[in-house]
C-alpha cells in the first residue's frame, strides 16, 4: 500500500513537471453548447450518469455514449473535455443542450470538468468549486447544479453532478459533500444528487449517507452491484424511482455507467 502510494506520488511529481493546469475565473468556468427546446421534463424521465475517463477510448466510448444518451432525458457526465472531440460527439444528440462546468484547463489548453445534458432547457444553472485540492497537482473538482421544471408541478428539480475530490484527506472529500448538501438543503422540490464522489472507503462511504440523508436523500441500490470501489452513486428527494441499473458489460471507460427511472410523484 505505502510503496503503491509513492509511486503514485512520484507519477504525479513527474506529470506536474510537464502539465501547468490553470484554473479558470469563475466567469469562464461554464460553457454552453448545442440547442434544446423542452420547457419540460416529462412526468417519467431517464437519468444517466458516467465518468468517461476523458472520452480515452474515443470510438468505443462514443459507441457506448451514443446508445445511452439518445435514450435519456438527463445526462450528468464527469471527465468531460471541451477538447476537439468530445463536444462533437455529444453535438450529435441534435436536441440536446450541453452545460459544462470547467476544473481547468491542461496544457494543450483544454478544459476538463462536469457537464450536464438534456432535451429541456434549465431554468438555472450554478457551479460549486470544491474547497480542498488535489494534491501535487493543485486542482479543484467541481459540482455543477441544474434547474428543471417538472410536467404538472409548481416547484422545480434540482440536479446536481458532482466529480468528488480523490487523493485527498477524508476530511476534505467530507467538506466538499457538505458544501454541496448546504446548497442542496433550502430547495423546496425534489433533488437528484449524483456522480462521482470518489468513496473508495468505508468512512467515505458512511459519512456521504450521513450528510445526504440528513437532508432527505436517500441512496440508490443497484442490483448485481459487485463494483470493488463503489465511487458512483444516484441520490434521490421526492421523486419514485421506478428502475435503476449499472451497466457492467461497459469497458470504454474505467468507471461503469448507472442509470435510473423516475416517476414524478
Amino acid at each position: 500500500m505505502i510503496k503503491g502510494l509513492i509511486l503514485f506520488l512520484s507519477f504525479l511529481t513527474a506529470l506536474t513537471a510537464q502539465a501547468k493546469y490553470e484554473i479558470p475565473d469563475d466567469k469562464n468556468v461554464m460553457h454552453h453548447f448545442g440547442e434544446c427546446r423542452a420547457e419540460f421534463l416529462p412526468p417519467q424521465f431517464h437519468l444517466f450518469v458516467w465518468n468517461i475517463k476523458k472520452a480515452e477510448a474515443k470510438d468505443n466510448w462514443a459507441r457506448d455514449f451514443q446508445h445511452f444518451v439518445s435514450n435519456a432525458d438527463v445526462v450528468l457526465i464527469q471527465e468531460a473535455m471541451m477538447d476537439g472531440y468530445m463536444p462533437s460527439v455529444a453535438l450529435r444528440h441534435k436536441e440536446f443542450c450541453w452545460d459544462f462546468a470547467a476544473s481547468f484547463i491542461d496544457n494543450d489548453r483544454n478544459p476538463t470538468g462536469v457537464m450536464n445534458g438534456s432535451p429541456t432547457v434549465p431554468l438555472s444553472l450554478h457551479f460549486l468549486r470544491s474547497p480542498g485540492r488535489e494534491p501535487v497537482i493543485k486542482t479543484p473538482k467541481m459540482v455543477i447544479v441544474g434547474e428543471y421544471a417538472l410536467a404538472n408541478m409548481k416547484d422545480t428539480l434540482l440536479v446536481a453532478n458532482i466529480h468528488g475530490l480523490n487523493f485527498v484527506k477524508d476530511q476534505q472529500n467530507r467538506e466538499q459533500i457538505e458544501q454541496v448538501a448546504s446548497f442542496l438543503k433550502g430547495h423546496r422540490g425534489p433533488i437528484i444528487f449524483a456522480g462521482d464522489f470518489n468513496t473508495w472507503n468505508g468512512n467515505r462511504l458512511k459519512y456521504l449517507d450521513e450528510i445526504l440523508g440528513a437532508i432527505g436523500l436517500k441512496k440508490l441500490p443497484f442490483e448485481g452491484d459487485n463494483r470493488r470501489f463503489k465511487l458512483d452513486h444516484i441520490y434521490v428527494r421526492g421523486l419514485e424511482a421506478t428502475q435503476t441499473d449499472l451497466y457492467n458489460d461497459i469497458e470504454s471507460s474505467d468507471h461503469k455507467p448507472i442509470s435510473a427511472d423516475f416517476r414524478i410523484r
